[in-house]
């Protein structure tokens, strides 16, 4: 744990991951070109593409012509205006030009209907046959491929990458072709009309490409900084998180808080240095642009003074440069978005172009008639691709008769379960070679050997469904006579029919509801439905507590009869009986015989019986003598470092951390799967979401930042109602006659307007990003600083609960505090300014024209739904399928961590089958869907066209009628139609503002959370400690299971220095004593005391140098009473005989209280107690209780190896 490492020496672990990450990346995995982007395309997508692209550029060139209308409509009110036109001519070209804007909005909705359409049809259909081309290729890849590629990569592969190509060949395909053509019709009309204006427009553009380029490397150095910054927060986050009983029993508490908060210190510091740098990106944007506009005003007001020029004409190029250059910056990321789809695309293929070399969809090799299972392995070598440097196995032979057991003993690295592996061809050897009845294996096909062989592993997998769908995994078409008979031979049969479903029983994700004695049981019953004649048992039995061991291995003798049986075990007693015995070394066979052939022998097998034999009273095995042996463990009910929780974890962890809040903002599949996740834990927790009242509430120490960027938000917000004004006075001005010394006085005036326009709306934007950053990124650094704080005062009751589990409290931490920040951020300032932009307009309209001001409130709302549409199209489809995938996404998961059982299973084909069987309908969904969202981009597209010509049309009938003057008609529709478009930013905010709520809501819940037992309270009494410890009457259920008694009224009495052994099956309540002594449970009832109360997670360490490690942390302590809780009982002979010597010695002189599950260990305690169902039935000495023949003797008998 961190705090025992204050040296920093706890990033061994992640400094390996880091140069594993840079190894990677060296890896360049060339693109797909567009050609091959599009290789699952049949030739009904091509079409709909070419028609798809036709469309695109029609939807292009609207805006463009629209400029035109603009413009021609322009020049009729200057013509009205300055009185050089009748007003019957006047309204009769109003009239054509609104004519005009319908006929081009119906032409936009058409042709951005089928546009979309056609994408959103080609890309599900491509992106469905990746899927299940993509998935297939996985499933045939051979073992050593896996080894390269971790199971979370590929998973990001399958589901990220598909998302990449889904976005880069739908609708944002379209979008490129659209904003492409947008740009090139912008600029033909503005150089058609006039090219020296619109050279002089664009004067400015190179400025602003060097600056917005300078800056967004800057803001992308400092979200990288960042980024990594609270990566090494979440990295301790998750350290302790999985490791909280160890950090309690240390009392690491405040350490831990300390350096978590000096880790978000580092992360604050450099977002608020990001919000800055948006500030000064945008404040510069805005500068360079008003500053063309007031030079396109400027000089086009000098060529309307020379009559050189029209004022419609200024307008037509002004807004058609305008329309150009907002598709290039539109343009701009539907490029990125391909080229990414592209890269991703490239990723895919090469994976799924990949031949691997022991392919396990090949149709090729023999397949005898009649596999009797004899087995022959001769001079086998190898190396493992991975580790090519470090040999394995070093010229192993020994052969196999069909229907004899082989067991293969050794220490841990011996070559034993390289042999399993090689014999199921995951591998292929170096040298010498493997043969089954005389045929070579890798000349037999390899889905036939697999159906011949059975395989049972120490840690075996269930899949998340029931007994009997786990059981016909094993072979397809089997009867359910067939299954009963399995669960019999398996020993299995009793307690399947004891569950209320019986063999309908969900086992649960990998089997959790079953007990590990359970899913041995299934996964034997399992093997043996296959009627395998090879059966392999790697380590069936190691995990288990002696009666559980037992009936096991019982099924297990059972399951091998009449086969020919290959026996890896490190328990000796299991394979005594075994007809030859292959005991390794260093990958060399050492010696081989029967049991009492290699005792007799005295060599390395009798070596390692004697360091596991249990000696009865009056028996010895050979030399051995019966040592002193206790046990101790620093195991936590948290994942372990290899089991697939853990990996899960990890993945989840350094995705969340690595990419930080910009993902989920960025992606609207993982933003609306977010959304969804907070709205589901809200109900869970019973929490109520919060307000932007409460949040503020929390934000009091900012408040003086907050209001000092609300005023700057304040004024931004009048920007564009006051750039609405100038802009109709502008158009008054270019109604003066050409030579009037007015018109060149006036235009310069208000051209210069736009420039100091836009050196506010500069300042403003830099003032508003940095002081609302600055109050977002203190405000997230309190909040995961409180949230640490508080989980740190919990007891192990808080930590037992499935809402509070590692994962859940590192999503508060890592992505829930960082998703409130959008409630307070630069985004909100954006959201105030764009509310008193609206209000103002609003304002401006009512004042020069209610009439009009009105029908143009009325109707464009739908201008701001139409906007929010785009916008959300523009940044992506929400998967509304995301429930239906899921089980796709399930199967995809469990056969990816699980291949080697999948393979093992030969499940391949019938996984795929499902996979593609869960795809069907999302897909068919996905395509009806199409039409709604084309019809929807129609709509948003083209909406402001009918919207401007309903509003010219009944401004038009206000001027004839004389109600109002042809100016503030304009004056009032742009007032309205330039502050609009912020009504849009606005509502598309507001998803981003409801997660914030949510996650505030649940932040807020879990600060209010009270411990039982407080871990970091100073109250309570200092006694000095001697070592006595006593339980008296003790009662005690888990608060999660509280229909479970664990201990009923159990009395427990030892003095200081004594050993105390406790022993019992699994779930008795031997380690729960031990929890109750540390405290991080108090007892239901009765007393608990003592004279008074008492790399990373070492993924660098083997088992024996983690346990002799912490034993080293437990004994700087210098404690009196010192807690070991099954120590030994994952480790192999050797490095238990290590570790059991140093327990020894750590011992001496102090209380001791030990768990054991190998009876070997605790012969020499003061005291032995036998604890069953919560009570001890049985304490004594090891011969007393030997010689009372009871509960303790049953025990040892099932453990003993030998007898002399």
């Amino acid at each position: 744990m961190g705090f025992l490492k204050k040296n920093g020496k706890v990033a061994d672990s992640k400094g390996q991951e880091d140069s594993q990450i840079e190894e990677e990346k060296k890896e360049e995995v060339p693109k797909a070109s567009i050609g091959q982007l599009f290789r699952y395309t049949t030739t009904f997508d091509k079409v709909l593409l070419l028609i798809g692209s036709v469309v695109a550029i029609g939807t292009g060139i609207g805006l463009p012509m629209m400029s035109i209308i603009m413009g021609n409509i322009s020049q009729n009110f200057m013509n009205i205006t300055g009185n050089t036109t009748t007003i019957q001519q006047f309204e009769h070209d109003v009239i054509q030009n609104c004519l005009k804007y319908v006929y081009l909005g119906c032409g936009v909705f058409t042709a951005a209907t089928i546009q979309a359409m056609c994408f959103l049809t080609v890309c599900e259909n491509l992106v469905n046959q990746l899927r299940r081309q993509f998935f297939k290729s996985i499933l045939r890849q051979d073992i050593t491929w896996f080894d390269k590629n971790n199971s979370g990569t590929l998973a990001t592969k399958l589901f990220d990458n598909l998302e990449r190509v889904k976005e880069g060949t739908g609708d944002k395909l379209g979008l490129m072709i659209q904003f492409v053509a947008q740009f090139f019709g912008g600029f033909i009309v503005a150089f058609t009309y006039d090219w020296k204006l619109t050279l002089i427009m664009m004067s400015l553009a190179p400025f602003m490409i060097i600056c917005g380029a300078f800056i967004a490397k800057l803001m992308a150095s400092a979200a990288t900084r960042e980024a990594k910054k609270y990566a090494v927060a979440g990295g301790i986050a998750e350290e302790v998180l999985t490791s909280m009983r160890t950090v309690i029993a240390f009392n690491g508490q405040p350490y831990e808080c300390e350096r978590y908060e000096k880790a978000l210190e580092d992360g604050k510091s450099t977002g608020i240095k990001k919000s800055l740098y948006i500030g000064i990106g945008l404040g510069i944007t805005f500068l360079i642009m008003f500053s063309s506009y007031c030079l396109a005003f400027w000089v086009g007001t000098d060529f309307v003074f020379k009559n050189q020029m029209q004022g419609g004409t200024v307008m037509t190029v002004f807004f058609s440069v305008m329309m150009g250059s907002m598709a290039l910056g539109q343009a701009g990321p539907q490029f990125a978005v391909l080229g990414t789809a592209m890269g991703a695309a490239g990723s895919l293929y090469q994976i799924i172009d990949r031949e691997p070399e022991i392919d396990s969809y090949s149709s090729e090799g023999v397949r005898p008639s009649n596999l009797k299972g004899k087995i022959t392995v001769s001079n086998l070598k190898f190396t493992y691709p991975t580790r090519p440097d470090v040999p394995i196995l070093k010229g192993v032979s020994f052969e196999a008769k069909p229907g004899e057991t082989i067991a293969l003993v050794g220490s841990s690295g011996c070559g034993k379960s390289t042999i399993i592996q090689l014999l199921l061809r995951y591998y292929n050897p170096a040298h010498g070679k493997i043969t089954i009845d005389g045929v070579e294996i890798d000349k037999i096909n390899i889905e036939f050997l697999r159906n011949y062989v059975g395989v049972v592993s120490q840690e075996p997998m269930l899949f998340n469904t029931t007994i009997e769908q786990n059981i016909r995994y094993g072979r397809e078409k089997v009867t359910d006579a067939e299954i009963t008979a399995a669960l019999r031979k398996a020993n299995a049969y009793n307690f399947v029919q004891s569950f209320p479903d019986g063999i309908y029983t969900n086992v649960g994700d990998r089997g959790t509801q079953m007990s590990g004695g359970q899913k041995q049981r299934i996964a034997i019953a399992r093997a043996l439905v296959r009627d395998p004649k090879i059966l392999l048992l790697d380590e069936a039995t190691s995990a288990l507590d002696a009666e559980s061991e037992h009936i096991v291995q019982q099924a297990l003798e059972n399951a091998s009869k009449g086969r020919t049986t290959i026996v890896i075990a490190h328990r000796l007693s299991t394979i005594r009986n075994a007809d030859k015995i292959i005991a390794m070394k260093n990958g060399e066979v050492v010696e081989v015989g029967n049991h009492d052939e290699l005792i007799a022998r005295k060599g390395l097998y009798h070596e390692l019986v004697n360091a596991q034999v249990f000696a009865d009273v009056d028996d010895t095995v050979g030399d051995a003598a019966v040592r002193r042996r206790t046990m101790s463990s620093s195991r936590s009910r948290s994942p372990s470092l290899a089991s697939p929780e853990y990996k899960r974890l990890r993945s989840q962890l350094s995705v969340t951390e690595d990419t930080g809040v910009a993902t989920a903002q960025n992606d609207p599949v993982k933003a609306e799967k977010d959304l969804e996740r907070l709205k589901k834990e809200l109900e869970e927790e019973g929490a109520a979401k919060a307000n932007l009242f409460g949040i503020l509430r929390h934000a009091r120490p900012e408040w003086p930042f907050i209001m000092f960027a609300v005023f700057s938000s304040v004024v931004q917000g009048c920007v564009f109602p006051a750039f609405s004004l100038f802009f109709s006075q502008i158009i008054n001005v270019f109604s003066k006659q050409p030579g009037d010394p007015t018109l060149k006085q006036e235009g310069h005036f208000w051209a210069l307007m736009f420039l100091v326009l836009g050196a506010v709306q500069a300042t403003t934007m830099i003032i508003q990003c940095f002081f609302f950053g600055m109050s977002a990124e203190r405000l997230t650094m309190r909040l995961r600083s409180k949230i640490f704080k508080n989980v740190m005062r919990m007891d192990a009751t808080y930590f037992d609960m499935p809402r509070h589990s590692p994962g859940k409290i590192t999503t508060r931490l890592a992505t829930d505090a960082p998703n409130v920040k959008s409630a307070l951020d630069y985004r909100f300032g954006s959201v105030f300014s764009s509310v008193v932009s609206v209000c103002s307009g609003v304002g401006i309209a009512l004042y020069f024209g209610w009439q009009m001001a009105i029908l143009t409130i009325a109707i464009f709302p739908l201008a701001a739904v139409g906007q929010a549409i785009q916008m959300k199209f523009m940044s992506g489809r929400a998967t509304a399928d995301a429930k239906e995938m899921e089980n796709s996404g399930k199967v995809a998961m469990e056969a990816i961590e699980n291949i080697r059982t999948v393979q093992a299973l030969t499940l391949e084909h019938r996984l795929h089958a499902q996979f593609c069987q869960h795809l069907d309908a999302p897909h068919k969904t996905s395509r009806r869907k199409a039409i709604i969202q084309g019809i929807s981009y129609g709509f948003a597209s083209s909406i402001f066209y009918f919207l401007y010509a309903s509003c010219f049309r009944f401004g038009l009938w206000l001027i004839v009628n004389g109600t109002l003057q042809p100016m503030n008609v304009l004056r009032v529709l742009f007032a309205i139609s330039f502050t609009a478009g912020s009504m849009g930013f606005a509502s598309s905010y507001f998803p981003e503002y409801i997660k914030a709520t949510f996650a505030a809501g649940l932040i807020f819940h879990m600060l209010e959370e009270e411990p039982r037992i407080d871990g970091m309270t100073s109250n309570g009494k200092k006694p000095k400690i001697t070592g006595a410890v006593k339980l008296n009457k003790v009662y005690f259920k888990y608060p999660e299971r509280p229909n479970v008694p664990i201990l009923q009224g159990m009395d427990v009495d030892v003095k200081p220095g004594e050993t105390l052994a406790l022993v019992g099956p699994s779930g008795c309540g031997k380690s729960t004593v031990i929890s109750l002594l540390e405290r991080l449970y108090d007892a239901l009832d009765g007393s608990v005391g003592y004279n008074t109360r008492a790399g990373e997670k070492g993924a660098q360490l083997s088992g024996g140098q983690k346990q002799r490690i912490a034993i080293a942390r437990a004994l700087v302590r210098n404690p009196k009473i010192l807690l070991l809780d099954e120590a030994t009982s994952a480790l192999d002979t050797e490095s238990e005989k290590v570790v059991q010597e140093a327990l020894d010695k750590a011992s001496e002189g102090r209380t001791c209280i030990v768990v054991a599950h190998r009876l070997s260990t605790v012969v020499n305690a003061n005291c032995i107690m036998v604890v069953k169902g919560g009570k001890v039935v049985e304490k004594g000495t090891h011969n007393e209780l030997m010689q009372a023949k009871g509960a303790y003797w049953a025990l040892t008998q099932k453990q003993i190896l030998a007898k002399e």
